[in-house]
This record gives C-alpha cells, structure tokens and sequence, in this order.
C-alpha cells in the first residue's frame, strides 16, 4: 500500500504525525509507523502476561492475609476493608466495582472470574495510599527481590506508569513521539524497563516468562536512530 492509500485508510491527522516526525519522507513515515505498531504489539503481549501475573499474586496474597478465599466479595461487607472511612472521600469507588462486577457475573459468579474481570488499574490501585493501608501494609512483601529500601509509593507510581502506558495502547497512541512531537521513545523505553524491572521483583524470569515474545530493545532502538 503506498502513502496515499495509507493515509485515506487511516486519516490524514494520524498519519500526518509520523510524516512530520519523519520530515516529509513518506517511506520513512510509513515505517515509523510500523515500528510503531510493532511496539505496541510486543509490549501488550508483555502486559497482557504481566497483568495476570500480577493480579495472581496480589489474590493470593490476600487470600493468606484474611485466610478467605473470596476475600474480595467479602470485604466489600459494612465491617469489610472497602467499607472502611478512608474509601469515603473516594465515593468508596474500590467496592462499587467489586460488587458491580460481582452482579454482572451473576450466576456465573466464582472469585477467580471476579479476579480476572477486575481491571489492571484495579489491581494497580490495590498499592495507592488508601487501599494499602486498608490491607494491612504488607502487600509490597509480593515483590520479594526489591532493592533494599524500595517503598510501596515508588512500586506503586511505577505500576501505575505501566497502567498508564497500556491505556495508551489500548487506545492505539502512538509510543514513538516525545511531548514536543519529535521521534523518541524514551518514555516508552523507561516504562519497558518498569515492567522489566517488576517482574524480577516479583520473583519471575522475564527472558522464560514472557516467552520469547520481547522486541521492546531491538524496535526501541530502531525508532531512536531514525531521530537523524
């Protein structure tokens, strides 16, 4: 497909964006955009991998703190963590969305469904200010090979640039521009490190866990070279 067609399939707006980065070369534009969407491709495989690992040991973490195997449903209980004073200003927020999902699964309701239908920002928000002090204080300990002196405030603003980093995926941004609109994926590439950095603290390998499935690096540095 040359320029031309490219740019009617996709709009002129989202793809005069790479032809500017790109300096007015429409080859080089369209393969800033691939490389685009090949990052975005590798990276939401490492997500959609990183996501279940985390959200898995965050539940079982929970299950052995409050020994309930649906400690989820039955915190959102009025004696319940969710229902504690600190969740008011919040519009108790946190337990709207367990008993919403709850109600949605209706008859198909099993605490391992209502794990996995709870957003990444859910699972994410389990580490803000509120809701680990609700849960005892102790959830950071999942991430058992953090450097000495890592804080649940610095694992938490961490996960939440990962959560930030899949919405804009999920809503097809592109990775590969900086805030000024030039090439860079610095960001991007800080972010990849997160993920990288969360998994080892979490005990995992990520060369076998995310199965070959990593070309963050390789398509990072391919994007960076065509700043000249």
């Amino acid at each position: 497909m040359n320029y031309t067609d490219f740019e009617i399939a996709l709009s002129k707006p989202r793809i005069g964006r790479f032809l500017l980065a790109a300096n007015g070369d429409q080859d080089n534009a369209l393969y800033l955009y691939k490389q685009n969407i090949q990052l975005s491709q590798t990276l939401f495989a490492l997500l959609s991998i990183f996501e279940v690992m985390l959200r898995n040991q965050i539940d079982q973490y929970f299950r052995n703190h409050f020994n309930d195997n649906e400690w989820l449903k039955n915190n959102c209980d009025q004696d319940g963590i969710f229902s504690l004073p600190s969740f008011f200003k919040f519009g108790f927020e946190t337990r709207t969305k367990i008993l919403t999902t709850y109600i949605q699964l209706g008859k198909r309701y099993t605490h391992d469904r209502l794990v996995a239908e709870l957003s990444f920002g859910f699972w994410t928000y389990m580490l803000a200010p509120v809701q680990f002090a609700a849960g005892g204080q102790g959830l950071h300990k999942i991430f058992r090979f953090r450097p000495k002196g890592t804080t649940q405030k610095l694992i938490f603003n961490e996960l939440d640039e990962i959560r930030i980093l899949r919405n804009r995926i999920a809503h097809h941004e592109p990775l590969c521009f900086n805030k000024r609109h030039n090439i860079s994926a610095t960001s991007t590439n800080m972010v990849y490190d997160y993920i990288i950095k969360q998994t080892i603290c979490l005990g995992f390998d990520p060369d076998k866990l995310y199965m070959g499935l990593d070309e963050a690096k390789m398509i990072i540095k391919s994007i960076e070279k065509m700043k000249n």
